[in-house]
């Protein structure tokens, strides 16, 4: 892999990773003011109303202009072709990482004013936001079991998680707060991604985080990536079963399965971590809404991604079928992020 494009103007503080392409951009730390998002409620309230009134502005277009500009756009945006290319199915892991980052936050060389404006839409905000709350619900929830078992292997597992940042994330947040509960333990990230661009910009994300004088240093955690299609549990089973019985396992699933998913697959991975993980594993994820909000989301965008409007009510008995409770749940506009707990 070749660096082409370096970024020029690092931010202090700010770790930075290279893609398969050769882009070198800022690892995400939600603890950094750069990427933090802090909004009460007006704050949410304005960042709403600014994503209604940008899903609903290309409607008074008329649809031939339209289809120019967006055809206009994607020549021009790496970002825009990553999201109209998402059309029946999902954004790579990577794109929607780029969108994460904030406009301000974009290598240069590489991308343009519309990866910009994509990337500090109200969109992106959301994106970023969502990534928050699942990293603050890991790190919350892992405080205790982590206490608890002072020596214990801790594994991560990232569901359709491309670069795992929530993991790496939650990871940050936890030495923050307790800077010695990870210390001294054997730490492993395992990204199940059919994808293995985005999980190989985790494995560098992980490298520059444990470096000299970066967040994660001096902490002994493995970066592993796992393609994994979440409609086979069968590596998900095999992954689990072959940890020692004394560990202490957190999934996740940002963005992902319980988006995208059937209830099928959701079902399925969810019975593959009851019956295999201890009685304290913990699983956090987000949950897009069945509401018109979220309806009106995906159908004014570009992209037509192939969401499931699944909601949290009938997240909830999925879960609860499958041996799981929602213990905390944090209600956004486009999402419901959750917390599930052993029933």
């Amino acid at each position: 892999m070749q660096l082409k494009f370096p970024e020029k103007n690092k931010k202090p503080n700010i770790c930075y990773a290279v893609t398969d392409d050769g882009v070198e951009l800022p690892v995400i730390d939600v603890t950094h003011p750069a990427f933090q998002i802090s909004l009460d409620e007006s704050g949410l309230d304005a960042l709403l109303q600014q994503f209604l009134q940008d899903v609903k502005a290309p409607e008074k277009i008329p649809a031939f202009l339209r289809n120019l500009m967006f055809s206009f756009m994607r020549r021009r945006s790496i970002i825009m072709r990553g999201l109209m290319g998402a059309s029946g199915t999902f954004m790579s892991g990577m794109n929607t990482y780029m969108m994460k980052l904030g406009a301000d936050n974009l290598n240069k060389d590489f991308f343009s004013d519309i990866d910009r404006r994509l990337a500090g839409s109200s969109a992106g905000t959301y994106m970023r936001l969502r990534l928050q709350d699942i990293a603050h619900l890991l790190a919350d929830a892992l405080i205790t079991p982590l206490d608890a078992r002072r020596k214990a292997t801790l594994h991560l597992l990232n569901i359709g998680g491309g670069s795992a940042m929530d993991s790496l994330n939650a990871l940050i947040l936890i030495r923050k707060a307790q800077p010695n509960l990870l210390a001294g333990r054997q730490i492993f990230i395992h990204s199940l991604d059919l994808d293995t661009a985005g999980a190989d910009f985790g494995a560098r994300a992980l490298a520059s985080l444990l470096a000299e004088n970066s967040p994660l240093h001096g902490l002994q955690i493995n970066f592993q990536h796992v393609p994994y299609n979440w409609s086979d549990q069968t590596q998900l089973r095999d992954l689990v079963k072959s940890f020692d019985d004394t560990c202490v396992i957190a999934a996740s699933s940002e963005g992902a399965l319980f988006e995208y998913g059937s209830d099928e697959d959701i079902t399925g991975n969810l019975q593959t971590l009851n019956e295999t993980a201890p009685a304290d594993a913990i699983i956090a994820g987000s949950v897009t809404r069945a509401d018109d909000l979220g309806r009106m989301a995906n159908g004014g965008n570009m992209s037509r991604a192939a969401i499931q409007f699944r909601g949290l009510e009938a997240f909830t008995a999925l879960a609860s079928h499958a041996g799981w409770n929602v213990a905390k749940k944090i209600d956004r506009p486009l999402s419901n992020d959750v917390l599930l707990k052993k029933v």
